[in-house]
């Protein structure tokens, strides 16, 4: 198969093309071999996500990892020559209730010493950056102009292309089947075409991490749960400057996209997928539209768009969400394995984060052990409990479900303020 890479990474979305890019950028000449067994780049979960970029964060190691993915974006295409599809939108926060806007008042109050320019907005204000909005059902509004939302899949593109310039490789179609270990070292992989050696190997597999790992006697503390969008059709007088907007009283959120609008809705009774369910390998494609939910996202957010509606469907979109027990990433070594690697469990914060998170594993690699500022992101912080699938399910649902909640055990849009164990 080729020249012996030095670092093979599993997984070609967008958090293995990340790593490639940052990997060949930190260390020209080392050679980079992606692998995936899709067909193509960002074929999964990547192809699924909103794309949202946003600053209001608590904690702040995912400040400063958002930070990263918008000073890097912001000027990729003239930096690379490869578009990502940045759209530098700013988002605005939506407050149905008093209490609400005293919570986004707080979370702005956190950010702006980091740097973060944050406005306070009344309903007309707010009309005028987005117009289908009715600006009688808010109790107030922030704005970030700061903020941006990408078209995932071409970020991942972008990402790949420029890593392709420093000299990675993609290679698709390639079934993993299993991680090569001599000595308690990570050598290499096995694929359904050969083995593959390498020094060091990252797996970025998203929800079918886990799968990857097992036999090694690792349980990664990561559930996938279901995520359901929809897109509406064109609206011919949405206008070029229209923001993320986030109304997290609804659980919803919303964007322009393709002309038209889309949106999703934070299920309170999410559900957890079983990627190995029924003896087969479950994938992206295999979640079904779940229609009666999404029509609950429209019926939540036609208090504040009365007309959104009347655009109609043009496209139901489904996926997966990885979620750890505290909304933290499992980013870091996998123990008990030299030079073996893993990033999962995005929490909705894949692709916000997606430029920090190929840094980190950048560092690992390179390094050969993961930056401090990231201890805790310890895929093994669980201990044990990782290993109790009930645990782990029930609190990874009660993540998702509780990612706008105003009393979720100190979360702040799902994230914990500070990582730690549970």
């Amino acid at each position: 198969m080729g020249l012996k890479p030095d670092v093979i990474v599993v997984g070609g979305g967008i958090w293995g093309a990340s790593t490639a890019l940052h990997v060949v950028r930190s260390s020209p000449g080392i050679r980079v071999v992606v692998v995936d067994r899709a067909p193509a780049l960002a074929a999964e979960t990547t192809g699924q996500a909103a794309g949202q970029i946003g600053q209001l964060r608590a904690n702040p190691l995912m400040l400063r990892a958002v930070g990263y993915t918008l000073e890097l974006l912001g000027s990729f295409r003239e930096r690379t020559g490869h578009d990502p599809g940045f759209v530098r939108s700013g988002s605005i926060h939506l407050a149905l209730t008093a209490d609400r806007m005293t919570a986004l008042r707080a979370m702005a109050d956190r950010v702006r010493p980091m740097g973060v320019a944050v406005e306070e907005l009344d309903g007309e204000r707010a009309r005028r950056l987005v117009p289908l909005l009715e600006p009688s059902a808010l109790a107030g509004a922030v704005f970030l102009p700061g903020d941006a939302y990408v078209d995932a899949p071409q970020c991942a593109r972008a990402y790949a292309a420029a890593a392709a310039d420093g000299g990675a490789e993609f290679r698709f179609g390639t079934e993993v089947t299993g991680i090569r270990i001599t000595g308690g070292r990570a050598v290499g992989i096995d694929t359904a075409d050969g083995p593959l050696d390498a020094g060091s190997v990252v797996v970025t597999g998203g929800p079918w991490t886990g799968l990857l790992l097992a036999p090694l006697g690792f349980a990664v503390p990561v559930v996938p749960i279901r995520l359901q969008q929809m897109r509406t059709k064109p609206d011919p007088n949405l206008p070029a400057h229209h923001p993320v907007v986030r109304i997290p009283d609804a659980s919803c959120y919303l964007r322009p996209e393709r002309g038209g609008y889309l949106y999703g809705y934070i299920d309170p009774h999410p559900l957890a997928v079983d990627v190995a369910g029924g003896g087969r390998t479950i994938r992206t494609a295999d979640i079904a539209v779940d229609e009666p939910l999404m029509a609950e996202a429209r019926r939540r957010l036609a208090a504040v768009f009365p007309t959104l509606a009347d655009f109609g469907v043009d496209q139901y979109r489904q996926g997966m969400v990885t979620c750890t027990p505290d909304a933290n990433y499992a980013l870091g070594p996998v123990p008990g394995v030299e030079r073996l690697y893993l990033a999962s469990g995005c929490s909705a914060m894949g692709i916000a984060g997606s430029a920090a998170v190929g840094s980190w594993l950048a560092e690992c690699v390179i390094q050969g052990r993961p930056p401090a500022e990231i201890a805790g992101l310890d895929p093994a912080r669980f201990g044990p409990q990782a290993a109790d699938r009930g645990w782990l399910v029930e609190r990874a649902r009660e993540v998702y479900a509780s990612y706008y909640s105003l009393s979720s055990r100190g979360a702040t849009y799902g994230c914990a303020t500070t990582p730690s164990s549970t």
